[in-house]
């Protein structure tokens, strides 16, 4: 049985964990507007780095993280597979299921980041008229 360590490895290895730390960093700056925006009655207008975009942006960054981290496995695979002599075509579906995954959870972590940046900014824009 593998560890979680070697899971990781075989799945993403460190690039699978930054896309879990920009997704935790996405929560984070979630929980922290919707405390400000739904706790203060007035909120005075917020300059743009101040405000609630940095959580689209950081879905937005975990896409195309996912999606280049993903090209960037094939080209080491097809590096690997001119280098062997004999791959088996298990093998190479294997890989290929598993390149999906960094992609799949770029785009997961967009759509759970526009969802939170279109409740803060319809409720940054009731607050600030």
């Amino acid at each position: 049985m593998k560890t979680l360590g070697e899971s990781m490895q075989m799945y993403g290895g460190i690039f699978l964990w930054v896309q879990i730390g920009v997704i935790l960093l996405i929560l984070i700056l979630a929980v922290f507007k919707f405390v400000q925006y739904y706790g203060n009655a007035k909120l005075e207008p917020l300059t743009f780095h101040k405000s609630h975009h940095a959580i689209l942006f950081l879905g937005i960054f975990n896409l195309v993280w996912g999606m280049f981290t993903q090209v960037m496995g094939f080209v080491q695979a097809l590096n690997a597979i001119i280098a062997a002599a004999d791959v088996s075509p298990a093998l190479i579906m294997e890989g290929l299921t598993n390149s999906f995954i960094r992609p799949l959870i770029g785009r997961v972590s967009l759509l759970v980041a526009a969802i939170l940046w279109a409740i803060l900014h319809g409720r940054y824009t009731t607050i600030t008229r």
